[in-house]
């Protein structure tokens, strides 16, 4: 199974698209409105406003308009004023109506920019559309054309979906409607359509073309000059599409990542930043559930910060020493290899979490495959933690190219708003307070009353061992003496 970066955008904007739809009638009358103010105004702006507001109505009520946020045909230019007039008085709308989160702020904010840069752009996307190659081709004036049509298949019936003839230079008239059980047949029926003077010496010629057929009417001698072209000429279409539709793909990650840059940028405390990280890697990438540790360098520990669509007491009770997850040990170790450079390490996809994780949290957790993503700063080259990412309990999955550069974006934002809260020693405090398993051991025997001697004998350790993970507990919980110590672990639920 793989869910794709595409996908969950799409899931972002269909969410945007439910919440506009939800309050219908509302804005539809704040649009009335909009365009009466204008007519009041004497504003030139009014017919290109109306032509907007016909197409958004249209295009977000009624059923079926659109599939996704990949396709809009645009008959009309607007501008980025009456755009955002739009979309703010749709803001407006919601926000009078309901209390309005920052997600469904987002969900709105994304339907919007994504139909406006394509209603913006039309003018640039039309060359690459089949309609106008198809016209191009027929009013070459280096090939003699008669007429061009794109044929698709349904069931076991051909139908002409559209053409163009040289003389009207605009689609084929009354040609849309002819249909047959072949495509030999249909080109027949086409040719039967000519006069017997327009078809006199002439041929149809068909192309294959993604999922149609593309029919070429020329005079037959020039047959064989016009079939390399015509093949040669739509492999060049083609790629420029396929390059189009890549480039849109590296604009959605890239509109992920700026989504999730402003969620997060809105925390005030750590544990906003905490939840606003874990909430914002599920909803603007597609993972179903999102774990966050912080990494101490000096110990080798990973502490749970928090778990969102997961147990997060259970997270936020995990202290684990980075040898227990040798996947991410040598990731670190070959870090090394680099200076340390932060700009080299990668996120890290296990297909099977039995192969890097201990079997305790495989079976706590039901884990499949997962992602790690690093949590780090590029301007002080720190390591602060990871987000561990997996597609819920029991699932196994892969993980898209886009998908990973978003993860680094995604990693490099939330190790910047989790720096902000480090100057303050906040997340460092919560690290303090994470305490080793043996650290753990330690500090019951010392609840108990055991002298260093006694808790030497019950953990098999020689003394001066256990006078260190003492030492080391006094130091993390800022205590003056062992009382103080077992007096704050118990406060805190340590022990």
């Amino acid at each position: 199974m793989s869910l794709t970066l595409n996908h969950q955008m799409n899931t972002v904007f269909h969410h945007g698209l439910g919440l506009v739809r939800k309050y219908q009638q509302p804005i539809l009358e704040e649009w009335q409105n909009i365009l009466v103010n204008l007519r009041k105004a004497g504003k030139r702006s009014e017919k290109n406003a109306e032509d907007t507001i016909t197409f958004f109505s249209t295009y977000l009520f009624k059923p079926g308009a659109q599939k996704d946020n990949s396709k809009t045909e645009v008959s009309f230019q607007s501008n980025p004023f009456i755009l955002s007039l739009l979309e703010n008085s749709v803001h407006h709308v919601i926000q009078k109506q309901t209390k309005q989160n920052h997600q469904n702020y987002q969900a709105v904010q994304y339907l919007f920019s994504t139909i406006s840069e394509q209603i913006l752009a039309q003018p640039y996307l039309d060359p690459f559309s089949i309609d106008a190659f198809l016209k191009q081709l027929v009013l070459s004036q280096q090939f003699p054309i008669e007429w061009a049509a794109m044929v698709i298949q349904k069931e076991q019936t051909f139908i002409v979906e559209k053409g163009f003839h040289y003389e009207t230079n605009d689609l084929l008239l009354g040609i849309t409607d002819k249909q047959a059980n072949s495509i030999y047949a249909l080109s027949e029926l086409l040719l039967s359509q000519m006069t017997p003077e327009q078809r006199q010496n002439r041929t149809v010629i068909p192309i294959p073309y993604v999922d149609g057929t593309i029919l070429i009417c020329v005079k037959q001698q020039n047959t064989s000059q016009t079939i390399p072209f015509i093949t040669y000429a739509l492999e060049i279409f083609q790629k420029g599409k396929e390059t189009l539709k890549v480039t849109m793909q590296e604009q959605q990650w890239k509109d992920s990542v700026i989504l999730f840059h402003e969620s997060i940028m809105r925390s005030q405390s750590l544990d906003e930043a905490t939840e606003n990280i874990t909430a914002g890697f599920v909803h603007y990438l597609p993972f179903k559930r999102c774990a966050l540790f912080s990494y101490s360098m000096n110990d080798q520990m990973s502490f749970g910060l928090f778990g969102h669509q997961i147990d997060n007491k259970a997270i936020q009770n995990i202290t684990e020493d980075l040898d227990n997850l040798p996947v991410i040990q040598n990731s670190l170790r070959a870090l090394e290899m680099f200076g340390n450079n932060l700009q080299f390490l990668q996120p890290i996809y296990i297909k099977d979490a039995k192969a890097g994780f201990p079997e305790q949290y495989v079976q706590q957790f039901q884990l499949c495959s997962v992602v790690i993503a690093p949590i780090f700063t590029s301007s002080s080259n720190k390591l602060l933690g990871a987000a561990i990412l997996d597609q819920g309990p029991g699932h196994y999955f892969k993980v898209g190219e886009e998908t990973f550069s978003a993860l680094i974006k995604f990693g490099k934002s939330a190790g910047e708003i989790l720096s902000r809260f480090m100057e303050d020693k906040s997340l460092k405090n919560i690290s303090a307070l994470h305490l080793s398993p043996r650290e753990i051991d330690v500090l019951e025997l010392m609840a108990d009353g055991a002298s260093t001697s006694e808790a030497a004998n019950k953990l098999n350790l020689s003394e001066y061992t256990v006078r260190d993970y003492v030492s080391a507990i006094m130091q993390k919980m800022e205590a003056r003496n062992r009382t103080e110590a077992v007096a704050r672990a118990i406060r805190d639920g340590l022990i």
